[in-house]
């Protein structure tokens, strides 16, 4: 396992491609709904400690779709758009949080998650490498011990 992992990282430096090893996640969290919610909102924040730019293109979990969305204000109203990609500029962070980009999570298989549960997301990136992260089901965001793993 350590020599294959040595060996993509090596391979995926020689050919210039940022790897999901760079990319940190942070603060992982779904606010908790009522059982009968059609959706819920995933929140994390992404810092690229690299001097190239990386770019989400999807959140996915065992529990429901995830799309990527953006909240914006148009003529004093609120509304949420979809969005393709997230960028995180070089050495940059970004917060996926309440009132800017965040995930929505629909179509639950075996149910909504509840307050307390821990629910398993797997981000990808551009180029198709993943991070596995574990979110938190709260209230509010609370700062929580989160691991990473990357997949292969």
């Amino acid at each position: 396992m350590k020599a294959r992992f040595c060996l993509f990282v090596l391979l995926s430096s020689w050919i210039g491609a940022a790897h999901a090893s760079e990319l940190m996640v942070h603060d992982a969290w779904i606010r908790g709904m009522p059982p009968t919610s059609r959706v819920v909102p995933v929140y994390l924040s992404l810092h690229n400690p690299s001097d190239k730019s990386l770019v989400l293109k999807a959140i996915s979990s065992p529990r429901g779709s995830v799309e990527l969305h953006q909240t914006l204000m148009e003529n004093e109203v609120m509304r949420m758009q979809g969005v393709e990609a997230i960028q995180i500029p070089p050495h940059g962070m970004v917060k996926l949080t309440p009132g800017g980009y965040h995930g929505m999570m629909s179509g639950f298989k075996a149910g909504v998650p509840a307050l307390g549960e821990e629910v398993a997301l797997t981000l990808t990136l551009e180029g198709g490498e993943t991070l596995s992260v574990t979110a938190k089901v709260t209230a509010q965001g609370e700062a929580q011990d989160h691991s990473m793993h990357m997949h292969h």
